[in-house]
């Protein structure tokens, strides 16, 4: 089943490459037909082919919306390929080398067209992709954004060859062959989409003026959820001041070379072409959807520097044009994942025909804005209007790095970890975790690193709730607080209010996900598997009886240089270096009310839980606890 999917999504990487080689091998060839018309449309050729290209993306959004979300979504890219098919193959036939210019956009737009359905189509299916291909979603983006990103060098160097193909010889014949290029790509494209088809794939059939006004109505829940909202506009803001800055390249190359040199135009553009390629690829080296956007802050901050560095250089070269691509993909893979990830299954045709027309419209103003600066004389060179760009940057690196601290930090521990820890995951709920909406996560507890160790591989962020005895640790406080959110439990006896628990409420209120364990303590003594949960679990479900949750089995944590094994965490004991660590994850569970109606009930079923999810590792279990285990468990009942 995996294998199968995967290679599903092997044919959706070729179908969207031969895409792209199309779209921009005819976009180069058609910038350069307008260059050399009988008007000297040199100066605006880039600008008006990427208006003629984009247009339908904005302004037949809610119906490329419609389209995607309502329908099979893998004939909606073979319908979309076969469109774009039949355009380019149309026009080999009938244009003729004195054709106008208008002729070529019409051309154009009419691919435009096919390209604005298949694109928010090709980016819906990623997520059922990553779920049936057992991959993290910001994984596949990088595999995804790699193979477009290349596509678009590979189509601008076949659109300058084929130019000079039709140019050694213009005649019809040759013009039919030229075009045939980008038809024989389009229907490689069609093929290539034929098998792919994800089971997990959730679309909404609608008739045509419902579907329309879903759109509408799926924007504005896409807008209501703060997840998608930052990383929406985060991806907006972002790109638009990368192609900005590659408009503003382009206009530095052609200020400062002959009117015939195309060499220099081109060697900048393949330059931002490769980095983006590269970006995105080390991008997707990182799998976990959270502490892929820590990439973003340093790209951000980045792309400042670079900026600046041009600016103050008063020129570019090789370098500055690389990097600005490879920061843009590094920002590019995590944020599209991250709004990916938060859009409701069900509006994900709707919601990528709206993150495809909020790029476009940033990227449309802040292209107009530049203009009007230039044309007032405020901005009179490309150096200034890089200028500008950076301090645009600088305050994105401000918010990003307001908001995207966390992350950030959590991406460099991990960094710093990876020679001291193997943490791998187990089980069915490893790949069936959910990703939005209120979850609870329990789990053994057997040293200080726990909940490291299972942020680390569950994929959304966790609220842990920590007991003072580490929360309010010299150096770690600020840190529990400020940047991992946790919940501080008092490390005391009984007590008569418990507003920890409130807390967690109102994370499971907000949508949150909250990791307890429930032991309340850490594990003292060999012999003892597990120590009798304690009522907070039961009391936080009965609150909130509809929430799932999640088991997990933590082994390798006894023994470690933060257990007690051999005395306190940290003494007597060897730091870990390379150590394993295992984590099986069950599936969410949604506990039965009669489960609920005793605390008793509630905590005997957690705890078999935790012992079901230990026994995917292989691990032997005892039988399932029928009454208080205080005695087989080695220790006295919890409160």
């Amino acid at each position: 089943m995996v294998w199968s999917a995967r290679w599903r999504l092997a044919c959706l990487w070729v179908s969207q490459v031969a895409r792209a080689l199309a779209d921009w091998g005819l976009r180069m060839f058609v910038i350069l037909e307008l260059a050399r018309g009988p008007t000297d449309a040199k100066d605006f050729a880039w600008h008006l082919v990427t208006a003629v290209f984009i247009a339908p993306f904005i302004v037949l959004a809610p119906f490329n919306g419609a389209i995607s979300n309502g329908l099979p979504r893998r004939w909606v890219l073979v319908g979309a390929a076969g469109f774009c098919t039949a355009v380019t193959a149309a026009f080999g036939v009938l244009m003729r080398p004195d054709d106008a210019g208008w002729l070529w956009c019409v051309c154009l737009g009419l691919t435009a067209l096919g390209a604005a359905v298949y694109s928010p189509t090709r980016y819906a299916l990623l997520p059922a992709a990553a779920r049936d291909t057992a991959m993290p979603l910001a994984r596949v983006n990088g595999w995804i954004e790699l193979g477009g990103s290349a596509a678009v060098l590979g189509g601008m160097i076949l659109g300058l060859h084929l130019d000079d193909v039709y140019r050694a010889e213009p005649s019809p014949l040759r013009l039919t062959l030229v075009l045939a290029v980008p038809t024989g790509l389009n229907l490689l494209a069609l093929l290539t989409a034929l098998p792919v088809r994800f089971p997990s794939d959730v679309w909404r059939p609608e008739p045509p003026g419902r579907a329309v006004i879903g759109f509408f109505r799926d924007g504005a829940r896409i807008w209501r959820t703060r997840e998608a909202r930052g990383a929406l506009a985060g991806l907006a803001g972002f790109l638009g001041l990368v192609t900005a800055g590659s408009g503003a390249i382009v206009a530095h190359v052609l200020e400062t070379t002959p009117a015939a040199d195309y060499g220099p135009l081109l060697q900048a553009l393949v330059q931002v072409s490769v980095g983006a390629a590269l970006g995105c690829g080390l991008a997707g080296l990182q799998g976990h959807p959270r502490r892929s956007l820590g990439l973003v802050p340093s790209a951000a901050a980045g792309l400042l520097a670079v900026l600046a560095w041009a600016t103050v250089r008063g020129d570019l070269h090789w370098l500055p044009c690389l990097l600005l691509g490879v920061l843009g993909g590094l920002a590019n893979v995590p944020l599209r994942a991250a709004y990916q990830a938060a859009v409701p299954a069900d509006a994900r045709g709707n919601g990528m025909a709206v993150m495809n027309m909020a790029i476009y419209m940033t990227t449309t103003a802040l292209a107009v804005l530049m203009t009007v600066l230039a044309g007032s004389g405020v901005l009179p060179t490309p150096m200034a209007q890089i200028g500008f760009l950076a301090v645009l940057a600088g305050a994105g690196a401000l918010v990003s790095w307001y908001l995207l601290f966390a992350p950030c930090l959590e991406l460099i521990l991990e960094i710093l970890l990876v020679p001291i820890y193997r943490v791998r995951a187990h089980g069915p709920g490893r790949q069936g975790f959910p990703l939005r909406g209120p979850l609870l996560v329990i789990a053994n507890h057997t040293a200080w690193m726990d909940p490291i160790w299972l942020m680390k591989v569950l994929p959304r962020r966790l609220t842990p709730m920590m007991t003072s005895a580490f929360y309010d640790k010299p150096g770690l406080h600020w840190l529990m607080k400020h940047v991992a959110g946790a919940i501080r439990v008092p490390d005391a006896g009984f007590r008569r209010e418990a507003p920890e628990l409130d807390e967690a409420v109102a994370v499971l209120d907000r949508g949150g996900c909250v990791l307890i364990f429930p032991e309340g303590r850490l594990k003292r003594r060999e012999e003892e598997l597990l120590h009798y949960f304690g009522q907070g679990v039961w009391h936080i479900l009965r609150r909130r009886p509809e929430t799932p949750v999640v088991a997990c089995w933590i082994e390798g944590g006894w023994g470690s240089f933060t257990s007690y094994q051999g005395g306190p965490p940290m003494v007597n004991k060897r730091p870990d270096w390379w150590r394993r660590i295992d984590i099986a994850v069950r599936e969410p569970e949604v506990l039965d009310p009669s489960v609920l109606a005793d605390h008793r009930a509630t905590r005997r079923h957690l705890m078999n839980a935790c012992l079901e999810a230990r026994a995917l590792l292989g691990l032997p279990t005892p039988e399932p606890f029928e009454e208080e285990p205080g005695a087989l468990a080695g220790s006295e009942p919890g409160t």
